[in-house]
């Protein structure tokens, strides 16, 4: 017994000198034992479980969801049947939450501890009722663990609690407080000795954040709500240093996080076993945004194509691109000239060009939704007199590692997990303001904080200046950019104008800056619309869920309830489906009504449901393009060399184009003289 105890405080050292989450794992491995220890020992364990709840719902269903990132396995509808989320939330953390909320609320002096238990009892809830709608929390089975029933409430009623916990737990934090007892000591989601000034912000950003969740939901509580957290704005984030990030640890037999247990792990034991449909990597939707902005941001979300690469003979990536130089006018060999006699004649070869079809790698390549063509579609024709079909160039791979994959530090043993940040507090800001007249600042103020506050997250503050500068991203203005290669979507920012146009910058900022925090994006993007991505594409084969379509389904709305609902409370479930129709803007009544295709009562409707039958059903002639590869370096050889010799230092212009481009040239298309 000795040995536990003393091998229990050399957990809790390591975690006060790692400020992340190592060995918290042990500390709390019997659920049905949590007061064996004192509460600092415990709550270790709870966030780790909460960490990996969340890391597995990231990679299986919201990495894909959020259009950020593809895994190729996981795109389409799918259906959670078991109880694992469910039963994970309630009984692994919810359980032992509440315990700690009751014993706490009787212990004077504790006062900052209960409102950490509430702050993180609020973020629990508040993801289960973001994946589905109406759930237990004011009847669970937490407060009498003998009841065979219990009941659900309605999603305004659960957001509300979940508000009012927050409530609660801002009036709790005292940072004046001197260090006693109370401190989280170690903290697993800030490190070290526990910071209360740090909790009160997560909790009343928190607050801010539900509070706009609901908007369409509970507007007029929405509106109390938002003014209530913005009445305190320095109890906001407001240091990228206060992110709400916890780190998991580094034992690997412990503590490491869900996604390299999951996925890192096995591709370091056998690197070639690196699977390209599993591993998350950019999102085309994503991607033209990035590119189009010339967002340095890429190079932080993303590795470079085959930069994944397990040995230097693995193939690049090459775009076959149109460019021009100056006219070879040679009498034999490859660049033999059809009109040589005439050319020779004329003394004007110093005048003509060559337009060439030229290969060359490209730094970044988005990673394909759909590895084939969707069902009843084809490609076009390469030309009107032609019999070839144009091909998909992402899809057109010469190896595995050519698309450009999540960064590795995103996935490894200590990954953190956002759950809230400077960032995205300084959009929220700025929404508040225009919606509501809240804050000291002007809306334009805060946006452009939020973007200087992601560029800094990343080390990269020198660039926002030029970034922002842009139309489209620069207040008040719009503007339209590059179409994915299947000429489906569009990247387009309308900010010029009204207050609507204004909320759809700071919208789409906050999606920029979002990267990873999936569950943010997917929360976002369902009440307000303002991404409206396309839908996943199939190829005509049923998946098995129930409902869906056979060419395109759009993201998933919700999780479905656990199958063992219907079984063992199955009068409170059908009562729950009913809240669910009572307040969604778009009800589905496959699977009677508990399906992954209805909206909850916080989304907006999707308006491209009206039309989606129209555009994407049927014979459809895709035409390939990727225009945001085109001229990558240049419309020109003499363009292209100049860029290749300052990346590599060499002098010889063929070794300059290898080693930067892997430059080939394809075939002469014509000669011409420039008018």
């Amino acid at each position: 017994m000795k040995r536990n105890v003393l091998y229990i405080i050399l957990s809790v050292f390591a975690l006060l000198s790692n400020g992340c989450t190592d060995h918290f794992e042990e500390i709390n491995k019997d659920p049905n034992k949590l007061y064996d220890v004192d509460f600092n020992y415990v709550f270790p364990g709870t966030v780790y479980r909460s960490m990996n709840n969340l890391g597995e719902l990231n990679f299986n269903y919201l990495m894909t969801y959020s259009r950020y990132t593809v895994i190729q396995a996981f795109c389409g509808p799918r259906e959670e049947e078991g109880d694992g989320f469910y039963n994970r939330f309630y009984v692994q953390i919810l359980r032992d939450l509440e315990k700690a909320d009751k014993e706490y609320a009787s212990k004077k002096g504790y006062e900052n501890r209960l409102a950490i238990i509430k702050t993180w009892k609020a973020y629990t809830y508040y993801i289960m009722v973001s994946m589905y709608g109406s759930i237990a929390m004011s009847d669970a089975m937490l407060t009498d663990e003998n009841k065979t029933e219990y009941k659900y409430d309605t999603e305004e009623k659960a957001y509300l609690q979940i508000l009012q916990l927050l409530d609660e737990a801002v009036d709790l934090y005292n940072p004046q407080t001197a260090y006693s007892a109370d401190a989280l000591n170690p903290d697993p989601v800030f490190g070290a000795k526990g910071n209360t000034t740090r909790w009160r912000k997560f909790a009343n950003t928190m607050r801010l954040n539900i509070a706009l969740h609901i908007q369409n939901l509970a507007p007029e509580t929405a509106e109390t709500y938002v003014k209530k957290a913005m009445e305190h704005e320095d109890w906001l984030i407001s240091a990228n240093d206060e992110n709400v990030a916890p780190k998991w640890g580094s034992n690997i037999n412990s503590d490491v996080s869900f996604y390299y247990n999951r996925l890192l792990k096995g591709i370091e034991a056998q690197p070639s076993e690196f699977n390209q449909t599993l591993y998350p990597g950019m999102g085309e939707y994503f991607a033209i945004y990035l590119f189009t902005f010339n967002d340095p941001r890429k190079e932080e979300y993303f590795d470079a194509t085959n930069a994944n690469a397990i040995s230097s003979i693995e193939k690049p990536f090459l775009f076959a691109d149109t460019i021009t130089r100056p006219h070879i006018c040679a009498r034999t060999g490859t660049d033999k000239c059809a009109n040589y006699t005439e050319h020779q004649a004329d003394g004007l070869n110093d005048q003509r060009r060559d337009s060439i079809i030229a290969q060359y790698t490209v730094p970044y390549v988005p990673l394909s939704e759909l590895p084939f063509m969707a069902f009843n579609w084809e490609a076009e024709y390469v030309s009107s007199t032609s019999t070839e079909r144009l091909s998909d160039p992402i899809t057109s791979l010469a190896s595995k590692y050519n698309p450009s994959y999540m960064k590795k530090r995103f996935l490894d043993k200590e990954a953190s997990l956002p759950i809230l940040s400077y960032t995205e507090a300084c959009f929220m800001k700025a929404e508040a303001k225009i919606l509501y007249g809240a804050g000291s600042q002007s809306a334009e103020q805060y946006y452009n904080e939020g973007i200087n506050a992601s560029f800094a997250q990343y080390n990269i503050t020198a660039k926002a200046a030029d970034y922002i500068k842009q139309n489209g991203i620069k207040w008040n203005t719009s503007q339209t950019g590059f179409s994915d290669r299947r000429g489906l979507y569009t990247a387009r920012i309308n900010g010029e104008g009204s207050d609507k146009n204004h909320l759809e910058q700071i919208y789409k900022q906050r999606y920029f800056a979002g990267y990873l925090n999936f569950l943010e994006a997917w929360n976002m993007e369902r009440r307000t619309r303002v991404m409206a991505f396309p839908p996943f594409f199939a190829s005509g084969v049923s998946n098995g869920v129930e409902g869906a379509n056979s060419t395109y389904n759009y993201s998933m709305e919700r999780f479905i309830y656990p199958k063992t609902e219907m079984s063992q409370n199955n009068t409170q479930y059908r009562l729950a489906i009913e809240n669910l129709r009572a307040v969604s803007p778009f009800f589905r009544e496959d699977r009677w009504g508990d399906n992954i295709f209805t909206s909850l009562g916080i989304a907006k409707l999707n308006l491209d449901l009206t039309t989606a039958e129209a555009k994407y059903v049927g014979n459809k002639r895709i035409k390939y393009c990727a225009e945001y590869f085109i001229h990558t370096y240049g419309t020109t050889y003499e363009e292209m060399l100049v860029k290749a010799k300052a990346m590599t230092g060499e002098t010889n212009d063929t070794k300059a184009l290898t080693k930067a481009f892997n430059f080939k040239f394809g075939n002469l298309i014509g000669t011409y003289i420039p008018e």
